[in-house]
């Protein structure tokens, strides 16, 4: 008599909760002065850029940001833009105050929340010349987020 063990193999495969990143407020430069550099920080909480990020909880993602060099004008006119080391900001709830500071130039690898989010700040810095068109300017900045797989 032969004894015949079956053994099962059994994975169970669960997906990943999908990306999503959100705008929730545009980095706004106000009026500006022909000649004069104009800042925003990343902790003013009226004009930084904002954006919210969720997923799935307790995994690590990756920031980029793709930051234009100019913002444009419908005319065709460009004003330079700048943003530095310390023009980002990143923390695991809502709060602008308790943001950790990160190059936006850079990726960002950081830790989604216990809630599964994640808050972005962005500032910089806009550069007109002494003899800047007037009008309205703008540009876009993209924001791309993917899991690492860590």
């Amino acid at each position: 008599m032969a004894l015949a063990a079956i053994v099962t193999l059994a994975a169970q495969l669960e997906a990943q909760r999908p990306l999503a990143p959100v705008g929730t407020q545009d980095l706004t430069f106000g009026i500006v002065i022909p000649g004069l550099p104009t800042a925003v920080s990343r902790l003013d909480a009226a004009n930084s850029g904002q954006y919210e990020i969720r997923g799935e909880r307790l995994t690590e993602v990756r920031v980029d940001l793709t930051l234009p060099a100019t913002l444009d004008s419908p005319s065709g006119a460009a004003m330079p833009l700048q943003f530095g080391a310390g023009d980002g900001g990143f923390a695991d709830r809502p709060a602008i105050r308790s943001s950790q500071v990160f190059d936006p130039r850079a990726p960002l690898i950081t830790g989604l929340s216990a809630s599964g989010r994640l808050y972005i700040w962005l500032g910089g810095t806009v550069l007109p010349v002494p003899t800047q068109e007037q009008g309205d300017y703008a540009a876009t900045i993209v924001l791309t987020v993917s899991y690492t797989g860590v």
